[in-house]
């Protein structure tokens, strides 16, 4: 009994400590004239950028997400859009029994 009692405190801290946030970094942070917002799908987690102006051309962006779930990390990407005509969305989808995040993200510009 002692021993299925000592796995189960063994997991749940384990457990904590993986969801605990890591801190952001400069590649989180939009580009200029840009804004981001997280939100919550099922399952998972999306990201939403907006820009109102590129600086140069050829003035299209899309937003890639860094997904992951528990041991897995992968890439999510968003449609390419002009400025000021709408956001560029990824979204973060999860299993079954894994709920997915956005670790981190950054802009492309074509």
């Amino acid at each position: 009994m002692r021993r299925k009692l000592a796995a189960l405190v063994a997991s749940v801290i384990s457990v904590g400590t993986i969801m605990i946030g890591l801190p952001a970094s400069a590649r989180d942070l939009p580009p200029p004239y840009c804004d981001a917002y997280r939100y919550s799908i099922l399952a998972g987690q999306g990201i939403s950028v907006f820009c109102d102006y590129l600086p140069y051309p050829p003035y299209l962006y899309r937003v890639v997400a860094h997904c992951a779930a528990g041991s897995s990390f992968w890439y999510e990407l968003g449609y390419w859009v002009e400025p000021g005509f709408g956001p560029s969305s990824a979204e973060c989808q999860g299993g079954l029994l894994s709920v997915a995040r956005v670790v981190g993200y950054h802009v492309d510009e074509r």
